[in-house]
Formats: C-alpha cells, sequence, structure tokens
C-alpha cells in the first residue's frame, strides 16, 4: 500500500507544483503549458497500451477470460465515466460557476488516481522490476499532466476575485482527491485479483479518453508544433523503457 501512497503522493505533489505558480507568475506560459499536456499525453497513450491492456490481456489469459469481449466493454465504461465526470465548470455570461468547475475538477481526478492504484497492484501482482517501473512512470504521466492542471485550477479562481492563497489552496484539495483514489483502486486490485483484466483495461481506457479527447486538444490549441513534438518524445519515451525493460 506504501507505493500507491507514495505515487499518489508524487502526482499530487506535481499538481501542488503547477498551483503554486499562482504565487509567481501572472500568467501562464501557452508554449510550456502545449509542452507539459502534449507530453504526458504520449506517456498515458504508450502506457495504456503497454503497460495495462497487454497486462490485462496476460490476466485474462491466465484466468481463461475472452480478452477480445472483455476489455472493449471496460474501455466503453471507462469512456463512459470520463464523459460524465468531465464537468470542468459551466459558463454563465462568460462567468465561470465556481461550484461547477470544482466539483467537476475533483470528481475528474478520480479516475486518474485510480490509474496509478490499479498500476501499482498489477506490479504487486507481477512481482517484476519492468511491471514497478511502468507503475512509476503512469504516476509521473499523470503527474505531469498535473502541473498545468494545477495551474488551470489556481488561475481562473485568482481571476475570479479568489486571494493568491485561496486559489493555490482550493488547487491543492482538488489535487488531493488522487490520493485516496489511488490506494482504495490498489486495494481492490490487490484483494480481488480476479478483478484485475477488468480495472486495468478501465484505466487504459480513462488514459486514453483524458490524453485524446483533453490534454491534446488543450495542447494543439496552444502551440501545435510543440504539441506535436513533445507527444512523440513522451510516447516514444515511455514505449522504449517499457520494451527494454520488459
Amino acid at each position: 500500500m506504501w507505493y500507491s501512497l507514495l505515487f499518489s503522493f508524487i502526482a499530487f505533489a506535481l499538481c501542488c507544483l503547477g498551483a503554486s505558480l499562482i504565487f509567481f507568475v501572472k500568467n501562464s506560459n501557452a508554449k510550456v503549458e502545449a509542452f507539459l499536456h502534449a507530453f504526458a499525453g504520449g506517456v498515458m497513450v504508450a502506457s495504456s497500451v503497454f503497460s495495462l491492456i497487454l497486462p490485462a490481456s496476460e490476466y485474462c489469459t491466465e484466468l481463461a477470460l475472452k480478452d477480445y469481449i472483455i476489455l472493449p466493454i471496460c474501455f466503453l465504461c471507462a469512456f463512459g465515466v470520463v464523459f460524465l465526470l468531465n464537468l470542468k465548470g459551466s459558463s454563465k455570461n462568460g462567468q465561470i460557476n465556481v461550484t461547477s468547475f470544482n466539483l467537476g475538477m475533483a470528481l475528474h481526478n478520480i479516475p486518474e488516481g485510480m490509474c496509478i492504484g490499479f498500476s501499482v497492484a498489477s506490479a504487486v501482482h507481477f512481482g517484476t522490476h519492468s511491471a514497478l517501473v511502468s507503475a512509476i512512470i503512469i504516476a509521473l504521466g499523470i503527474g505531469i499532466q498535473n502541473i498545468p492542471e494545477g495551474s488551470s485550477v489556481a488561475f481562473p479562481l485568482y481571476s475570479l476575485g479568489y486571494s493568491r492563497k485561496k486559489s493555490f489552496a482550493t488547487a491543492l484539495l482538488i489535487g488531493l482527491v488522487e490520493v485516496p483514489a489511488g490506494i482504495i483502486a490498489y486495494l481492490l486490485g490487490l484483494n480481488f485479483i480476479f478483478l484485475m483484466p477488468y480495472m486495468l483495461c478501465f484505466a487504459a481506457g480513462i488514459m486514453l479518453v483524458v490524453a485524446v479527447c483533453e490534454l491534446m486538444p488543450e495542447a494543439l490549441a496552444k502551440n501545435k508544433r510543440v504539441a506535436i513534438l513533445s507527444f512523440c518524445i513522451g510516447f516514444l519515451l515511455m514505449m522504449t523503457l517499457d520494451v527494454a525493460l520488459g
């Protein structure tokens, strides 16, 4: 459980880092945000395939399950969950609805924390160095995208009249949701091994949807060239590490 707590806390700490920028800069840098979003997207896409979907298929073989039926269903369920929880705030007369914004961002962090917990549970089950490294990289990938996400919470709240300290504290509380979500997912995966293929593919679906539907559109909108390059770097880095260590 300590690994799950540590990795979830790493992702949370990087969210804090992003939120702390509210004390040092007036506006966020578009190129830096594009790089972080797209790099995290590349890492998450590669991680979902090599560190989650392929191990899920191995679990299915080990448990005599039909992976070609189970995996697509879990992926579709993950897509539905992200779609329902992706309530980043409604707008009214050009103003952010603060309650919806904060609630949506907090709910949005739950499946991200679950991805970390499931990956750690898988690493503990397989007991290999490569599985542990994959779990670390997944946590770092989610953490990297938490940097601009922390800023994306703090800066809008500050623009609405919140103090810098209150904006920072709110971003921290929203990011903290990932820690208990990761621990709960880890305990579920470790104590109910027969659920692992479902949960791993579910986590993979969450990561793919977040990367493709949220991170990449935002990165491309900020700087297309930087986004494409950093996505490739993130994907190749994760793929190389997983294949080399696997």
